[in-house]
């Protein structure tokens, strides 16, 4: 059985070189075939950053350069057809008045990427005010986009898809809090993104992104969250603890900082207690790629010690337990019973999803029945922490 971790050292090695302006020779060992690297490449998000450079690409194997350019031109499609969708999208809702901020992959293509399609990802991310949330879904209908079929255990945030062209179904999500779990609203809180927010002309006048320190910020808990849950991809569920192109991501944000980014960032984390967090993924970027990392700002991440609801939260990736966190940290009686609700009673499709022995089930027996089962997952966890 080939070892990927092999593969990832030649690619994390080749991305290193080519960055530098070098040659990437091929230097795996002949028992590793081309589509054992090509599914490496394929799961890092690399295809388009490795066609770029396609030229510095010593002695690869022709079939798998071949694959790399097919890949390229349908993901160059499929970001002019995303880009038209979601640009018609973001300048309708400023037309009527609704700011909004573009998140994660989309803000990374089109303020850092020389080229926006090298930054592979499946969708965008658009946050609006809570106020804002029924004008921009009437926004969303009006263009033509329709709701997505949301994986269970949403809670501030919705799918949205549209088909372009007969080719792709595009796909935004709709956030109305930076990030879904209560836990960490705190950490990502909303007027961040909106007081701090950055043109992005590149995409379109009404385009805007948060500050790069938020960015780094928010890509730290986004790549934790993919490391314990994995990500949708075209092939299902991906469990993901790294992936290149985050790396490729953090050291363009790092490039991107100056010292005042630097101390806000550095604040805030020992503020908020996710210094820990973050410096694990800024190491994680120099140790793939070789980006250069200020070793005061190091350092002082690493004196700001996690809180503790954050440390639990993350050191143990049962949904459950997580959910009773995540109740802990939502503010109000209210709050908390829309939360619960929005676990307990979920749309019938999901329930048979969890239950597809179970589908001719009246929708009332099938949730008896995941009530039940939470039931006792909670009580053989005992009582919260």
């Amino acid at each position: 059985m080939i070892d990927p971790s092999s593969v990832d050292r030649f690619l994390a090695a080749t991305l290193r070189n080519l960055h530098g302006g070098k040659a990437a020779d091929w230097s795996l060992s002949p028992e590793i075939d081309w589509p054992a690297v090509w599914a490496r490449i394929e799961y890092h998000g690399i295809p388009f950053v490795l066609h770029i450079c396609a030229d510095q690409l010593d002695n690869w194997p022709p079939p798998l350069l071949a694959r790399i350019a097919e890949e390229a031109r349908l993901i160059a499609l499929w970001e002019t057809t995303h880009r038209d969708c979601v640009r018609a999208l973001v300048s309708a809702l400023a037309a009527t008045g609704i700011d909004a901020v573009m998140m994660k992959g989309t803000a990374l293509a089109y303020a850092f990427y020389d080229e926006p399609a090298a930054r592979r990802r499946g969708d965008s991310d658009l946050l609006v005010e809570p106020a804002h949330r029924e004008a921009a879904r009437a926004i969303l209908t009006r263009l033509g986009w329709y709701r997505r079929d949301d994986p269970h255990g949403l809670y501030h945030q919705e799918g949205w898809l549209h088909d372009a062209a007969g080719f792709f179904v595009h796909s935004v999500d709709l956030h109305w809090e930076p990030s879904d779990r209560p836990v960490l609203h705190h950490v990502l809180p909303m007027e961040q993104f909106f007081a701090r927010k950055v043109a992005m002309p590149r995409f379109g006048e009404a385009a805007f992104r948060p500050d790069s320190a938020t960015m780094i910020l928010h890509g730290t808990i986004n790549q934790k969250w993919h490391a314990q849950h994995g990500y949708e991809s075209e092939k299902g569920r991906l469990m993901s603890p790294r992936r290149l192109i985050w790396s490729v991501d953090f050291g363009l944000l790092v490039r991107s900082m100056d010292e005042t980014d630097w101390q806000r960032l550095t604040a805030h984390c020992a503020r908020e207690g996710v210094g820990e967090l973050v410096a694990e993924a800024l190491r994680g970027a120099r140790d793939d790629l070789g980006t250069p990392i200020p070793a005061e700002v190091l350092a002082q991440l690493d004196r700001a010690p996690m809180r503790p609801d954050l440390k639990a939260y993350f050191s143990n990736p049962d949904s459950l337990a997580q959910f009773r966190i995540d109740l802990r940290s939502t503010q109000g009686l209210i709050g908390k019973l829309r939360l619960v609700a929005a676990r307990a009673f979920p749309p019938r499709s999901h329930l048979i999803e969890k239950y597809p022995q179970a589908r001719r089930w009246p929708t009332l027996l099938l949730q008896a029945r995941l009530l039940v089962d939470t039931a006792r997952r909670a009580l053989r966890q005992g009582p919260a922490q």
